[in-house]
């Protein structure tokens, strides 16, 4: 518990990172003139820092047993620190996936794709059972692979942070090469076809692979957003 004074104060940091950096982008480049309503950016910021503090009370010490089990190698060159994070992706991307596919799962993941107008902090409106869930298998590969505490909590933070960018209303687009808010905008379409699409948080390849990739175009960054239901 002496950690969540820190981890308080580290979540309102990168909430004000985040919003320095995301907020003028969005009001001098917006993809679509559509602004989200305060009540959700409100509840974006609250469940940002309650569920980084759940995840500090939860998850963390969780994934420091399981590497406390493997006792694995630690992780020390670039090379294993830049496989760890590739392979937390590669789980990242089933992870989400079953998140809309399995029933049980949809009722905390939904909460996410309430949000009818895409901004930074749509990233973490995420239900506190989604956010944690998600956040444990991903640090999995770290946890099981050798990497430290603080190796697998930089790579669920980068990815977080990146997560902010893919939900930010601006229209950037990298292809398949890299996610991107316009790659994501498929995946929190309205359109029923768009539903199991685009499921990838960094790489579109693993979406290429198997199947679940969908090429954004210009209607997908202003859409009738409404719920997804599991594809």
């Amino acid at each position: 518990m002496d950690t969540l004074g820190p981890t308080l104060l580290g979540a309102l940091v990168f909430l004000a990172l985040m919003a320095g950096l995301f907020v003028p982008l969005e009001f001098l480049a917006p993809a679509s003139p559509r602004r989200p309503h305060v009540r959700a950016m409100v509840l974006g910021a609250s469940l940002l820092v309650l569920n980084t503090l759940l995840m500090q009370v939860l998850g963390a010490p969780l994934l420091s047993w399981l590497a406390d089990v493997v006792d694995a190698p630690a992780v020390r060159t670039t090379g294993r620190v830049a496989f760890v994070f590739v392979a937390a992706d590669f789980v990242g991307y089933w992870a989400h996936r079953l998140m809309h596919r399995v029933p049980w799962l949809w009722r905390f993941h939904r909460l996410h794709h309430e949000a009818t107008e895409l901004s930074w902090l749509d990233a973490w409106r995420q239900h506190p059972v989604d956010f944690v869930l998600h956040g444990v298998l991903v640090g999995l590969p770290g946890a099981l692979l050798g990497a430290s505490l603080s190796h697998v909590s930089s790579v669920v933070l980068l990815r977080k942070a990146f997560t902010t960018f893919l939900h930010a209303n601006v229209a950037v687009d990298f292809g398949r090469w890299l996610a991107s808010p316009v790659f994501h905008a498929v995946h929190h379409s309205a359109k029923p076809e768009d539903h199991d699409s685009n499921f990838a948080g960094t790489f579109p390849l693993w979406d290429v692979l198997f199947g679940t990739f969908r090429a954004a175009t210009r209607a997908h960054l202003e859409p009738e957003r409404a719920a997804v239901t599991p594809g």
